[in-house]
């Protein structure tokens, strides 16, 4: 018998940023999806893009925090190779850099973004070869 492991998601700037403003339902909801072995990707860029909107200590550490989960992997930026890919995404989206990160690894991996803000993310996806892969978190309170 095989196991089997789903397809990882990807958490984009916005879904970082308010966890490291502490948003209780979205440490949460990682938590969950690390408890049900469920793989997710951070994309260093867009750790230091959540870092640099939230600008504190305790946003940093919540952060560092998400590499200590078993099913959380850091994406670093690699090599030239992956260095002018990811040009090459931001020169096509107009995407910032911790943003255009996400994308170039969502493009090469086919894997789902987890965002709050799906609109973020239609003009870029019409702007690469193949689309994006967007899940939208739903606002409970909405």
């Amino acid at each position: 018998m095989t196991r089997h492991t789903p397809t990882p998601y990807i958490l984009d700037t916005g879904v970082l940023a308010e966890i490291a403003r502490g948003d209780s339902d979205l440490l949460g909801l990682v938590l969950a999806y690390d408890a049900q072995g469920q793989p997710m990707v951070v994309p260093a860029l867009a750790m230091a893009g959540a870092s640099l909107a939230v600008r504190s200590a305790e946003g940093d550490d919540l952060l560092a925090g998400l590499d200590l989960l078993p099913q959380v992997t850091v994406a670093p930026l690699k090599g030239a190779d992956q260095a002018t890919a990811l040009a090459a995404v931001i020169s096509r989206t107009g995407l910032e850099p911790w943003d255009a990160h996400t994308a170039a690894i969502a493009d090469v991996s086919i894997c789902p973004i987890l965002t709050l803000n799906a609109a973020h993310w239609a003009e870029p996806s019409r702007a690469l070869d193949e689309p994006l892969h967007i899940r939208e978190i739903a606002d409970p309170e909405a």
